[in-house]
């Protein structure tokens, strides 16, 4: 998702990637060698991750007199150079910021946060970080989707709440030049819309029941892929659905080819900056059958098991956790503290984050499964839906997934 549009919005804001505290060649290893009292931070280049790290360097070491070496990598590269290191049994970052789906794949490697404050956690980001009993991080940040739509053209008792209102006021708002809405059929972007609507259809367990079970079959998920061939088939919604995703869909409603979409929440400040406070609003996701859900993505600050500093570092994920509330004034506009999005909530041009406040305070909202075969799975989720907003057989389709995933294991 998500991915690419959060490099490309921040990327002017966050030009290069200067080491901060790194010697005159840059190379962090070699910095963190010379100085016993440092600590090497993996972040994504070109995120919020990167721009507060930057920006709090200072301030920690002023507060613990501890240097911070960031190591600015792009996306693709950090699961690679996380588990190049861990192969290796080499300390090279001392923590690491990562993607809720890389932490089953690394929590041996990294070190249990137990002791964590997690009461002002936003909803799930307790239970999405928490592997056999060890919270493996704090949160970062979170995003879920939610409804972002053209308020001038959408009164605030049209709002849709559920699936048949959506439809229908897809269907009235659409004309010759604008669709009533999008359908997420790229990528992992297809996948999350997807297990979306499985929330919403009282799917229990995303993917894998409480028992371990692949339940892809159940009727909530046959009803959540035959929600999305509706739309993606129906006069409302454009005929490429296939390669559309998260960008894609802003794309088209910034330039007012579509008059809603349920979209990432990071996606409502960027509107309300190309379109005008007048002409966005936005709400909670939609419910189904079982109420509004949605499956969420968020990002942890964790400390290695490795490190050399461990202390040091455990300082620095808590010192970043107290400054979560800084996340707001990036590009992004997206946190991981339920109090920064209470307070945030309050201002103009924040009202995403009650919209997020509440979807992820649903019964139905939960996580992706925390298995360390996620990344095989995924690939097979989407062969899913692009098979049958392609036209495949829903019922069979899911029949021949479950088969495969069940081969690939946990």
């Amino acid at each position: 998702m998500k991915r690419k549009v959060l490099s490309i919005m921040l990327a002017a804001a966050m030009l290069g990637t200067t080491l901060v505290g790194c010697g005159a060649n840059g190379d962090a290893k070699e910095s963190k060698g010379s100085d016993k009292n440092s600590i090497t931070v993996l972040v994504e280049s070109g995120s919020p991750a990167e721009a507060l790290a930057k920006e709090t360097a200072e301030a920690f070491k002023e507060e613990t007199g501890c240097e911070v070496v960031i190591d600015a990598v792009a996306y693709t590269g950090m699961y690679d150079k996380v588990s190049t290191e861990i192969k290796a049994k080499q300390a090279a970052h001392d923590v690491a910021c990562m993607d809720v789906v890389w932490l089953a794949a690394f929590a041996d490697a990294i070190e249990p946060l137990n002791d964590a404050d997690t009461s002002d956690f936003l909803p799930t980001l307790q239970e999405s970080g928490t592997i056999d009993g060890n919270l493996l991080g704090y949160p970062m940040w979170v995003n879920s989707k939610i409804l972002i739509y053209r308020k001038d053209l959408i009164p605030e008792d049209k709002v849709p709440k559920t699936w048949e209102e959506y439809q229908a006021l897809a269907e009235e708002l659409k004309t010759d030049d604008m669709s009533g809405t999008t359908v997420f059929g790229s990528g992992s972007d297809a996948v999350c819309s997807f297990l979306d609507f499985a929330c919403q259809a009282g799917a229990e367990g995303l993917v894998f029941d409480k028992d371990g079970n692949v339940n892809i079959t159940d009727q909530a998920y046959v009803d959540a892929l035959n929600f999305m061939v509706e739309n993606a088939n129906a006069d409302y919604t454009p005929a490429d659905s296939l390669s559309t995703a998260s960008t894609e869909s802003q794309e088209l409603f910034t330039n007012g080819k579509v008059a809603m979409q349920l979209n990432w929440s990071h996606q409502y400040p960027a509107a309300v900056a190309a379109l005008g406070a007048d002409k966005v609003g936005c709400a909670p996701m939609i419910g189904g059958s079982a109420g509004v859900g949605a499956t969420t993505g968020p990002w942890y600050e964790c400390v290695m098991k490795s490190s050399e500093n461990k202390e040091m570092a455990k300082k620095y994920v808590e010192f970043m956790y107290d400054h979560n509330a800084d996340y707001m004034d990036l590009t992004l506009k997206i946190a991981g503290r339920t109090s920064v999005y209470e307070e945030a909530g309050k201002e103009a041009g924040n009202e995403h984050t009650t919209a997020v406040l509440e979807t992820l305070g649903a019964a139905q909202s939960q996580a992706r499964p925390m298995v360390t075969t996620w990344a095989q799975i995924e690939e097979v989720l989407i062969g899913v839906v692009e098979s049958c907003l392609g036209g495949a057989d829903v019922n069979e389709t899911l029949e021949a997934a479950k088969a495969e995933i069940e081969a690939i294991g946990k």
